[in-house]
């Protein structure tokens, strides 16, 4: 019988042990990568291509072109792609961010064959029909000036403003006035430049079985997607930063709002860098998780906040690092002051043990967690190869974990924390 009087063993964690995904070279030029797991009769298929934000030439052109596929194809009407995907209980949307854009679909393994033609016609044979492109644009328009009203959405956009340059691709959102001059002929110009089976990763992952995979490796090397003669095909577009040297903070000014939003940060180093793992654990402690030094002083202690969290965001092309929250506009500069304080404190004292120790062991558990179902995992598993990381980035990542010091979390804290080197955006109002 469980004696409940007696807490359960514990156990260190040494090693990650992720399926390794089985990949075939198709003849159009794609990629297939196979993770296999028959514990759910359930498939789920990534289309991924290099068609984010990154490689627009116009404002907004490669959110619109991206959710047109949507709309209609040489064989389907957008209501009929929606009644088929509803009719087998599947799921089929798009995913469009600053590096690549995703296609997903989900459904039960026996209906593969059903569905797979379906997707394969919405990515080759897509119409951009002109009665649901000007539906969508003025849909899109409307919410960006929804989102506008609120503090959150303005801090942000202000702040990677700061960051990165105000026309640089990874600033967040859009001017009210951005989709304005933007036409049909501008999306399908950027679906025929990106959208291109030489440069496309296909991830399939659940349960396929040998005649599924010869059945997916025969169907998805039909899909013929080639740049057109004016296209920009390189993958390495080079951008330049040129972040706001003038000031490093700027208020937003919205008239009678109770509420500030304050976004504070600067670049990081790149996903592959070597100090990226530790910087993980760095921002652990400060604000990525309910018990951080940023929650327990301005939450717990202050009470001048719902919730504040620091987030390492990395891109392909760049990475930053960012302090978020949301206060009453009364206490928005000793919101800052506190914030200013913690990051300082971590500059001139070590981390006690024991804080790092529940730092140390809330990583390694929450990890473990994100990968317990096969589609978590073949989510860690695009992580590697969308961002180029070594196979063993994984174990990396919790060897890290548990050997990282006291004394070099300070160091990085020193190098990476400087407070003259954040950029702080406001959007609200002040006292």
């Amino acid at each position: 019988m469980l004696d409940r009087t007696k807490a359960p063993e514990t156990y260190e964690i040494d090693a990650i042990t992720l399926q390794i995904a089985e990949v075939t070279n198709l003849s159009n030029g794609a990629k297939l990568h196979l993770i296999k797991s028959e514990t759910q009769p359930v498939i789920r298929l990534d289309f991924v291509f290099k068609a984010g934000k990154w490689f627009e030439e116009k404002v907004g052109q490669s959110d619109l072109a991206v959710r047109m596929l949507l709309e209609g194809t040489l064989n389907h009407t957008a209501k009929q792609i929606a009644d088929k995907i509803a009719f087998y209980g599947a799921s089929f949307e798009n995913s469009h961010g600053y590096d690549r854009t995703e296609f997903t679909l989900y459904c039960l393994s026996k209906y593969v064959e059903e569905l797979l033609p379906l997707v394969l016609d919405v990515l080759q044979n897509p119409v951009f029909p002109e009665e649901e492109y000007k539906l969508l644009k003025q849909r899109t328009t409307q919410n960006i000036k929804v989102q506008r009203q609120k503090t959150s959405y303005l801090a942000t956009h202000s702040f990677t403003e700061h960051v990165f340059g105000e026309q640089h691709p990874y600033v967040f959102g859009f001017d009210e006035e951005a989709l304005e001059p933007l036409t049909k002929e501008d999306l399908h110009q950027f679906y025929k430049s990106r959208f291109l089976t030489q440069e496309l990763e296909v991830l399939a992952c659940g349960d396929i079985n040998e005649q599924t995979q010869r059945y997916l490796e025969h169907e998805i090397q039909q899909l013929q997607l080639q740049p057109s003669k004016a296209s920009h095909t390189s993958a390495q577009k080079e951008i330049a930063i040129h972040p706001d040297t003038g000031k490093k903070s700027s208020l937003v000014l919205v008239e009678n709002s109770l509420q500030s939003s304050i976004r504070m940060g600067r670049r990081f180093p790149l996903i592959t860098d070597k100090d990226y793992l530790q910087l993980a654990v760095l921002n652990e402690i400060l604000g990525g998780y309910f018990g951080s030094r940023l929650m327990r002083n301005i939450r717990e202690d202050k009470g001048y906040t719902y919730g504040i969290y620091s987030v390492i965001s990395p891109k392909e092309q760049d990475s930053m690092f960012y302090i978020g929250t949301d206060v009453n506009y009364a206490v928005t500069d000793k919101t800052i002051e506190e914030i200013i304080k913690e990051i300082t404190l971590l500059q001139q004292e070590e981390v006690p043990e024991d804080e790092l120790q529940t730092v140390k062991n809330y990583m390694l558990g929450k990890f473990l967690n994100d990968i317990n179902t096969i589609f978590d995992q073949c989510d860690r598993y695009k992580k590697i190869v969308l961002y180029d990381l070594p196979q063993n980035h994984y174990n990396d990542f919790v060897t890290t974990i548990r050997t990282t010091t006291a004394p070099e979390l300070k160091a990085l804290a020193q190098r990476y924390l400087q407070p003259e080197d954040l950029f702080v955006a406001v959007a609200g109002r002040k006292a």
